[in-house]
């Protein structure tokens, strides 16, 4: 049921960038209005592409976005060639540029909150770093993010929910995504498959309960800058306040005999 309040509240506007194909969005989509800025971006979703490029740092500022827009959100996925384990495997890190600090530049000037997302080892600021195992995904796949709200970090040690049952070892992984098929990559990530690439979905999608776990960090903060959750009723310990309650009157029904 929706109340009046409900009805009439403008949803947050979102800001997601570097993000051609814009899988996240996906998600994003559920909880406000998403502008989604990259060099080639697909019509994949109902976000709303705009083509430009956001590593915007030493260059002339030519971000199609007006000075005076301002996003609740911005979510960002900064490319992490330089800081990948391939690159220091096989190539030149020196050679990929660090575009982290455009995301930065991006979020301060237009967004309240944001999300910068990366590999572990990629120099963000007090990331909290996720990955399949804390999620119960049959995949690893850790990604870090930088956040401008408080985000717990979950605990990191957690078996793997296979297709044979809880395990130690993922059953694959992106490095080798040709093992599984586009349908099996999208079902792990909880995406469509039809808009997407095999490739993208297993390498470059953040996997969607990744999103949901930042996006509900954020929505609490949200929800209190925009007095959303003001008289909420603290329901955190309500089971366990119930259970005493249920044996303090199975107690007192004993002393009656």
């Amino acid at each position: 049921m929706t109340t009046d309040d409900e009805s009439t509240r403008e949803e947050p506007l979102i800001l997601h960038c570097f993000a051609d194909y814009g899988t996240e969005s996906e998600v994003l989509n559920d909880f406000g209005n998403v502008i989604r800025v990259g060099i080639d971006p697909k019509d994949t979703n109902e976000s709303t592409p705009i083509k430009a490029d956001a590593h915007i740092e030493d260059k002339e500022w030519d971000f199609p976005i007006k000075d005076d827009v301002r996003f609740d959100l911005g979510v960002f996925h900064p490319v992490c060639s330089r800081w990948a384990a391939t690159t220091s495997i096989s190539g030149n890190p020196d050679e990929h540029e660090d575009m982290i600090p455009s995301a930065r530049i991006l979020a301060e000037k237009y967004c309240d909150h944001y999300i910068i997302e990366n590999v572990p080892r990629a120099p963000l600021k007090n990331p909290v770093v996720l990955n399949g195992r804390m999620f119960g995904m049959p995949i690893e796949y850790k990604r870090a993010f930088e956040t401008s709200f408080k985000v717990p970090q979950p605990p990191r040690e957690r078996r793997f929910l296979t297709t044979d049952g809880p395990s130690d070892k993922a059953e694959t992984s992106s490095f080798y995504f040709s093992e599984r098929s586009r349908e099996w990559w999208a079902a792990v990530k909880n995406y469509p498959p039809g808009p997407y690439p095999k490739s993208h979905l297993a390498k470059n999608a953040i996997p969607a309960p990744f999103i949901y776990y930042l996006v509900r960090q954020w929505l609490m903060v949200y929800e209190d800058e925009q007095g959303v959750s003001e008289g909420r009723v603290d329901y955190s310990d309500y089971d366990e306040r119930m259970d005493r309650k249920r044996k303090s009157e199975s107690n007192r029904k004993l002393d009656e005999f």
